[in-house]
């Protein structure tokens, strides 16, 4: 029996002791760059002077993190806590060359290349990059421009060296559930559970090309407007696929259907289900046909191939005042028209990923914002709207996401000057999913923190 008011009394020092601890986290990072950059005209050609730049890099970069004995991933002796392991080095040097070139009067070129080079423990070796892009200025006010580029990343190095980093949450068994026909709301199907993500010293490069193509048009004096069309392409583009979505996964490889009882993409003999199956490790229960989840095993792929194609346009325009001081006002778009996605070469590319419900990029984005300037006087205002997601378990999208920052100053002598921030001004949360039963219960796309208010203080040592 449950004695109330032992329960409820203070603790003593002493039973607290007892039952605390201090777990000793360390953490470093460092990293050593040398750069040499040479710029200049060359010589002249007829259309104008051709301009070179040369860039040569040196650096050597590496961490540490030293999670306490008892946190480390797996290792379970303080109640529902963990810690994240790993380290180490990589060197890397690069060399680039780039040219303007004036080809008439109204048009220019570009032309540039880039060699890296990378020196640790995984098989990214060496990779040679370039572009090239054209200008053309039809009349004073019009530029028409575009671009081809081709592109290079090397794995985050926590990526490939990481030891494992463990956690602990509330996360919907969707397996269980759809077995019991309890889908799609999935009451009572949530508990806690352990997941750890390891890194993988055989990830390999990303690589890609990308083109685009637009125009800016300065309408009058003081008001312009731009527009681009962009379409990006990678092979091997490194994701790591999440707790959720592996047991989401996990739950349409065994059951054929997704938690809105619509069909699942993957069969379950195909090789996407057969490696995410391989990463849910269950115990058996009594009286149970399917065990309880004890671990979510994770670690980041190298995606098949990758695309998005989209579009940017902005608008803005400068107002002067003799007596209110200057205002400059912009309005600025980007919509997501096409993602698609392939994980594995031997499924079929998804090319309606930008409305399946397990992508979490926002399809749209736009800000708006004024500055001002008069005397010794700042200020800014300026919004950003963040397009819908998907809910989290099916049936529709939650609604857009608004938020305003806006900050003041003023130059109080020659060489100091005090600014105000406040970010998040209206103290907006992001937006509710009655769907979403996992803690901590919205997307990661969105920001838990609301309204920030902050001071900064310049000066200036001549």
């Amino acid at each position: 029996r449950l004695t109330l008011e032992r329960w409820y009394r203070p603790m003593t020092p002493a039973e607290y002791a007892a039952i605390c601890t201090t777990a000793h986290c360390a953490a470093e990072a460092w990293v050593n760059t040398a750069s040499f950059v040479l710029s200049g005209d060359l010589f002249e050609l007829p259309a104008g002077p051709l301009g070179m730049a040369v860039v040569v890099e040196a650096s050597h970069q590496g961490y540490e993190l030293d999670s306490d004995p008892r946190v480390q991933p797996g290792v379970v002796q303080l109640y529902n806590l963990t810690g994240t392991n790993g380290g180490g080095e990589r060197d890397r040097y690069a060399a680039g060359l780039e040219f303007s070139i004036p080809l008439t009067s109204t048009l220019k070129a570009s032309l540039a290349g880039r060699f890296d080079k990378y020196d640790d423990i995984t098989a990214v070796d060496d990779a040679k990059t370039w572009n090239a892009g054209l200008e053309w200025r039809p009349t004073d006010r019009l530029l028409i421009r575009g671009a081809y580029a081709t592109s290079f990343k090397a794995p985050d190095m926590h990526w490939v060296f990481s030891e494992g980093s463990g956690s602990f949450g509330n996360q919907t068994d969707p397996w269980r559930c759809i077995a019991a026909g309890a889908n799609p709301g999935c009451s009572g199907y949530s508990y806690s559970m352990f997941s750890i993500t390891e890194g993988d010293p055989n990830l390999e490069e990303e690589t890609g090309k990308s083109w685009s193509a637009g125009f800016v048009w300065d309408v009058i004096d003081g008001l312009s407007m731009n527009v681009d069309y962009w379409n990006i392409e990678l092979e091997g583009a490194i994701e790591r696929l999440s707790t959720s979505r592996i047991l989401a996964d996990e739950a349409g490889c065994r059951t054929g259907r997704r938690l809105d009882g619509a069909p699942f993409k993957y069969g379950p003999d195909s090789g996407y289900c057969q490696q995410v199956t391989a990463l849910v490790t269950r115990r058996p229960e009594e009286g149970e046909p399917i065990g309880r989840i004890t671990e979510v095993r994770s670690a980041p792929v190298n995606q098949s191939y990758r695309r998005v194609a989209g579009i940017d346009a902005g608008l803005s325009w400068r107002l002067e005042t003799e007596r209110l001081g200057r205002y400059n006002f912009r309005l600025d778009w980007s919509h997501t028209l096409a993602s698609e996605q392939q994980v594995y070469a031997t499924e079929a590319v998804e090319k309606d990923w930008r409305d399946d419900s397990d992508n979490l990029d926002f399809r749209s984005r736009v800000r708006t914002g004024v500055d001002w300037r008069a005397g010794d006087w700042t200020a800014s205002l300026f919004g950003t709207r963040y397009g819908s997601l998907p809910r989290a378990n099916g049936g529709g999208r939650i609604g857009p996401h608004f938020l305003w920052n806006a900050n003041i100053g003023k130059r109080i002598t020659e060489r100091a000057t005090i600014k105000l921030y406040v970010n998040n001004l209206f103290n907006s949360l992001h937006p509710r999913d009655p769907s979403n039963n996992s803690f901590p219960y919205f997307y990661d796309a969105y920001s838990p923190v609301g309204r920030e208010i902050a001071a900064q203080l310049d000066y200036r040592f001549d």
